[in-house]
């Protein structure tokens, strides 16, 4: 294989474009909830129920699937999730019902369960600190990408050939990215493609005696005695929920209450996501320059996280009878909030804590969200029924608060920017 300079970069790439993919299949449902709730017969809380399903497995699996990608590596680790939700996407051409739709989104959620924790492992791989942030939001801006994507494209393909065919084409996508992952996925340190100059400058500036960590796990139960572990849990039980609402629901929300066709969505529904890619950009990059400016680098992410925070408190507007054009503002810019979030909090996964629990960690955040989003999920559904709108988007405007309250009070941000200075290796603060 030829030398490339700047290797790093298409390693991003194929991280983004998992990303993109991961998100397509996902929307796919979601963009069809419309036909298919009117064609199926499917309430409120059934569609809740489904795509709780998703979200059951999305949460048992993370830390299962963290720890794979740990114990088997970043490369064999991700193609077998990629290959286990390709084929679950396109399991779906077969739904007819809650039941089996929920099955078939179970399988999807147990796949994609894996995705977030090998993409911050990988950054943590080939990326050294002062490029992590805006690394993490390159790639995590394929979510807002997938989103965009997708409700044009299923739209489209919905109607041109039929619900079922968007399942099938839309799932095929994973397999030609597996192709590519296996061809080109290496550590720095044994890909044949990477420069010496390139090597040395990812080496440069990782901790100091990274190349000294302890190769043996840690098992789980030592990683929940960690108060930082327990930090970045909480914080996501209490954010990515919001952040759900938005994805699962917006075109729903449209069609029931605006009276959107699945063409106006189609044209409509990708400008909140459009806007949460330019938050994750922007976030991603703002965190690096503080970080560049002098700041600490746990100050830097938090700092930037917070003002995300703030920013999806604009929810609220939605709960009030207003133009819709001030609605999808409202939500635009909590989306975007939201942007400014994700990509810094999949970056302090990946940086405050030792090099051998990334996975691990990030797939225990990950399951923290995925029963914070399960249950908000289910509750929306029963609420939707027999309150309306009103009230969840109330909450999605202020449980962001709460988010921001449990970091600032709970986080050791001593010990986490010892580890990252590699000070120590150690979880807790009293070990040396």
């Amino acid at each position: 294989m030829k030398k490339i300079a700047n290797c790093r970069w298409y390693i991003l790439g194929l991280l983004f474009a998992a990303t993109v993919i991961s998100y397509i299949d996902r929307q796919n449902l979601t963009v069809l909830a419309p036909i298919l709730r009117d064609e199926l017969g499917i309430s409120n809380s059934g569609y809740a129920q489904i795509l709780s399903a998703f979200l059951l497995a999305y949460t048992i699996m993370q830390a299962v699937t963290g720890w794979l990608i740990d114990k088997l590596g970043t490369r064999k680790g991700f193609a077998i999730i990629m290959l286990w939700w390709s084929v679950a996407a396109m399991l779906h051409v077969f739904g007819e019902d809650v039941v089996s739709f929920s099955v078939y989104r179970f399988l999807l959620g147990a796949g994609q369960a894996g995705s977030w924790a090998a993409c911050v492992k990988a950054v943590a791989e080939w990326f050294p600190p002062k490029e992590r942030g805006i690394a993490n939001a390159l790639w995590g801006v394929g979510t807002s990408a997938g989103l965009v994507i997708s409700v044009p494209l299923v739209a489209w393909l919905a109607l041109i050939f039929g619900w079922q065919y968007s399942f099938v084409l839309t799932g095929l996508l994973g397999f030609i990215w597996l192709f590519l992952w296996m061809r080109f996925y290496r550590l720095p340190e044994e890909h044949p493609a990477i420069t010496i100059e390139e090597l040395k400058y990812i080496q440069s500036d990782r901790q100091t005696n990274s190349a000294e960590l302890p190769t043996t796990k840690i098992p789980y139960f030592t990683l929940l005695k960690s108060r930082n572990v327990w930090a970045v849990i909480l914080a996501r039980v209490l954010a990515d929920p919001c952040s759900w609402f938005y994805y699962f629901w917006i075109p729903e929300f449209l069609k029931r209450t605006a009276g959107f066709s699945i063409a106006d969505i189609g044209k409509y529904a990708w400008i909140p996501f459009f806007a949460q890619g330019i938050g994750i950009l922007l976030g991603g990059f703002m965190s690096d320059w503080l970080y560049r400016r002098g700041m600490k680098v746990i100050s830097a992410r938090f700092t930037v996280m917070f003002i995300g925070m703030l920013c999806m408190v604009t929810g609220l507007i939605a709960a009030f009878q207003c133009n819709i054009f001030v609605i999808f503002i409202a939500i635009s810019f909590a989306t975007f909030g939201f942007g400014f979030w994700a990509p810094n909090m999949m970056t302090l996964c990946g940086e405050a804590f030792p090099r051998q629990v990334v996975g691990s960690v990030t797939g225990l955040s990950g399951m923290g969200a995925g029963f914070g989003g399960m249950g908000f999920t289910l509750l929306t559904g029963w609420t939707l029924d027999n309150f309306g709108y009103s009230p969840v988007f109330v909450a999605i405007g202020i449980i962001p608060i709460l988010a921001v309250l449990v970091l600032y009070f709970l986080f050791d941000r001593k010990l986490a920017e010892s580890i990252i200075s590699g000070e120590t290796t150690s979880l807790f603060p009293t070990q040396k």
